[in-house]
């Protein structure tokens, strides 16, 4: 599987997103459920895939606009 480092971001901030819905609706447990299960597959896919910037890297160095 590879992702790009937008892709991950997206599927935290939905996770995050969803919490903070059960926390106002009071569902405190279940916001700490889905915030540690969030965290812990980011860091999974982190260390288990290849994960693309969203533009190419040129050696390091940024461009001279």
């Amino acid at each position: 599987m590879i992702l790009s480092y937008k892709e991950l971001y997206f599927r935290l901030f939905s996770a995050v997103t969803d919490a903070l819905a059960d926390l106002q609706s009071g569902r405190v447990v279940s916001a700490i459920q889905i915030l540690l299960r969030a965290a812990g597959e980011a860091e999974a896919v982190h260390m288990e895939t290849d994960i693309l910037p969203e533009a190419p890297v040129h050696g390091g160095t940024m461009p001279l606009d």
